[in-house]
């Protein structure tokens, strides 16, 4: 029933790109058959930019995320790839680093551009088996069906605002009568700005109810498949990481409490090695307390993690003297 729901979303947004792509295909041929007419440009350029206005845009990395080059941090991008090929996805073509956000996310740039952007505050007091796992769960959130539906619905939500949420502007109708009066457009009734306004939120409603239908349709349907979708990321996760890893990983970012000492570490004056090396003493306590569960393959041993941590280096210090922003 699940895969059912996700297939009748894929297949609804699909049908909402469709309906996208039509406004850029009429409008081109209305001015490819009439290309000798001027009204018949000025229709077709106002459907071309409705469509290209439509379309669902491409994700793009954060303002504060930097890219790492490849020169730079070798055995950093050898391990997120292979985490990348052990779970199933493609590796990512770029590593960027955020110093304020804890979380990690893979980001389809569009192009063929995958995008994997880590969290430092988190990186930095994992260890390697974590590290993987992090990488594992980040990975295993990537859909390729899903960036369709999220375009669809950024689509659905577009249309929306447009039709609905359309007003008067401030200030437009009493400049509207001015410049009648200035004119001499004695023969213009009064109130015909209102009358054509109230005209374009009654047509706005009546064109945005469809529009409303099928976005809450869309979203129940993803709503439905989300169960389906979850047990498909755990059993990729899986394939790298034992459940107690990223219930380990889950816990961990839950509730923040490896920042309390992180932070603490820093006010103290302590340098990136002494809080990399105090993180690391925490790690191993809770690894013995769980009886050391083995990840399934080692995909990054503990030399290839301190190595890891040398080419950060440079972007550790400078992230340390933002730690204390995170809340």
């Amino acid at each position: 029933m699940e895969m059912l729901l996700r297939s009748a979303a894929l297949l609804v947004s699909l049908v909402v790109h469709a309906f996208t792509l039509s406004f850029i295909v009429m409008g081109g041929w209305i001015i490819y058959v009439n290309s000798e007419f001027l009204f018949a440009w000025m229709v077709g350029m106002v459907l071309v930019s409705i469509g290209v206005l439509l379309l669902p845009r491409a994700r793009r990395l954060p303002a504060d995320a930097e890219s790492v080059a490849r020169s730079s941090a070798p055995e950093l991008y050898r391990v997120t790839e292979r985490v990348a090929r052990a779970v199933g996805v493609r590796p990512p073509t770029t590593v960027a680093l955020r110093d304020l956000t804890v979380t990690s996310e893979y980001l389809r740039m569009g192009r063929g551009s995958q995008v994997l952007v880590i969290g430092l505050p988190l990186w930095l007091v994992l260890s390697a088996k974590q590290r993987v796992a992090l990488l594992a769960a980040t990975y295993a959130e990537a859909h390729d069906d899903r960036s369709i539906v999220d375009g669809a619905l950024s689509t659905l939500a577009l249309w929306r605002e447009s039709l609905l949420k359309g007003g008067a502007a401030p200030g437009r109708a009493a400049a509207h009568t001015q410049i009648r009066t200035e004119l001499g457009m004695q023969g213009t009734p009064l109130g015909t700005y209102e009358g054509m306004g109230v005209i374009g939120q009654v047509l706005g409603k009546v064109l945005g109810l469809p529009v409303i239908l099928l976005e809450r349709t869309l979203i129940r349907l993803v709503q439905g498949g989300h169960s389906s979708a979850a047990r498909q990321q755990l059993a990729r996760a899986h394939r790298v990481a034992t459940e107690a890893e990223l219930a380990e990983l889950a816990e961990l970012v839950k509730d923040g409490r490896f920042l309390a000492p992180v932070q603490a570490a820093v006010l103290r004056g302590a340098s990136v090695s002494e809080i990399r090396q105090s993180a690391l003493a925490r790690a191993e306590a809770l690894v013995s307390h769980a009886n050391g569960h083995n990840a399934t393959p080692n995909l990054l041993t503990t030399d290839a993690s301190a190595h890891i941590d040398e080419e950060l280096r440079g972007h550790y210090a400078c992230a340390i003297k933002g730690f204390g922003l995170i809340s």
